[in-house]
């Protein structure tokens, strides 16, 4: 295989990498079925299942002009965590970084859909993720919750 990696390939290894890391967190984690609504992982948490949703962002000449993330903001009917990572250009040199951030939490922080984006559309900025109290959830792969 040559060239570049579609996006159906690369998102499907950002939810393989969060499974594994959760995984390695002491968590029991499994992935969810291709086009599953609303999120892409179930973990065991305090003897319930929590519903995770992956967003995967790759660096790019787009990610240098508007660095962000985003996610659907009706997502959280339907899911517990949000989790962000991103994955430098020049991976396996730079680490992926990532953040594990209750999905509740994640929507009061996002910038409300500006006048071209969709209706529910939210995004993070990369500042806000370096940054209390949103700094606090990354590589939170134990789903600790710090507020």
């Amino acid at each position: 295989m040559t060239g570049a990696i579609g996006t159906k390939v690369s998102g499907d290894a950002g939810e393989h990498y969060a499974l594994s890391q959760f995984s390695f967190a002491g968590k029991f984690a499994a992935k969810m079925p291709d086009n599953w609504k609303a999120y892409d992982l179930v973990v065991e948490d305090k003897g319930s299942l929590t519903r995770i949703s992956v967003k995967l962002r790759t660096e790019s000449r787009g990610w240098l002009s508007s660095p962000w993330f985003l996610f659907d903001g009706d997502d959280g009917r339907d899911c517990d965590w949000l989790v962000l990572i991103f994955k430098p250009k020049d991976h396996p040199i730079k680490p992926l970084e990532s953040w594990v951030i209750p999905y509740e939490i994640a929507k009061r922080e996002a910038a409300k859909p500006g006048a071209n984006a969709k209706p529910r559309q939210l995004d993070l900025k990369w500042r806000q993720l370096q940054e209390p109290p949103l700094r606090n959830y990354k590589d939170n792969w134990s789903l600790n919750e710090f507020e």
